[in-house]
């Protein structure tokens, strides 16, 4: 989590996400994205009004997931094949926490 106030500190975090995230090639995809990423920054946005100063403050999140993949399409052999079998675990453990939060938020609204 990063605190930004200007485009600039953005876009020198979303550059240094891309510098390390990892990619390699597949049948189907050259820069197929082998990891996850999650970009959380903390906004805040002063504007000094006449007599008056306003603060704005914003969390966001931007979530880069690597996708899923079926051997059979990916012809992955070796390394690649590891990889793709632990991306859908992750992704498939990612779908079990959504649904269990997600069931305990509507419980929580009885």
């Amino acid at each position: 989590e990063c605190l930004v106030t200007k485009y600039e500190e953005v876009n020198k975090m979303l550059d240094y996400g891309q510098m390390t995230r990892s990619v390699a090639a597949t049948s189907m995809n050259a820069t197929s994205s082998r990891s996850h990423c999650i970009f959380s920054f903390y906004l805040e946005k002063e504007i000094d009004e006449v007599n008056e100063k306003q603060t704005f403050r914003a969390n966001v999140n931007l979530v880069d997931l690597a996708g899923s993949e079926r051997q059979a399409k990916t012809n992955a052999t070796g390394d690649r094949l590891k990889e793709g079998c632990m991306i859908n675990q992750s992704l498939s453990t990612l779908a079990i926490v959504i649904n269990k939060l997600a069931a305990a938020g509507s419980r929580g609204k009885d």
